[in-house]
């Protein structure tokens, strides 16, 4: 493997803005889970089609299963984003262009955690006004 250079960049504004994003939605996923849980039936939509209908049914408690699954991601994707010079690249990794794509592939791991979360909170709301 070539030797990449190993920097330790600051985050941007936009990074930062990004995670603060995702973490309120993750607050929101869990809050509108705890919310719902209280007054659920026992069974509830779990599954949608592409059409936005469930066709899958479960307990209640599932309602908690989106939120604990995104925050995990979140939390793993958070942790990815320290180590960028170990991800793959299409282009070489030089000193000239590292911080460029090493700022890219954060992003692009910030970008997925906020779109499974702000997914998790739609989600969460779809099961719960069933």
């Amino acid at each position: 493997m070539e030797k990449r250079p190993v920097l330790k960049l600051p985050y941007t504004t936009t990074e930062t803005t990004i995670q603060i994003t995702t973490a309120v939605l993750l607050l929101t996923a869990w809050g509108l889970a705890w919310r719902y849980h209280q007054t659920l039936p026992e069974t509830i939509p779990i599954h949608f089609n592409f059409a936005g209908e469930a066709d899958g049914y479960g307990e209640k408690g599932h309602i908690f299963a989106l939120p604990a699954i995104s925050t995990i991601v979140a939390i793993i994707l958070a942790l990815l984003s320290q180590i960028p010079h170990q991800f793959n690249y299409l282009a070489a990794i030089t000193e000239a262009n590292a911080e460029k794509q090493y700022r890219g592939g954060r992003m692009l791991l910030f970008g997925i955690s906020l779109i499974i979360s702000a997914l998790s909170v739609w989600l969460v709301w779809k099961m719960g006004e069933g």
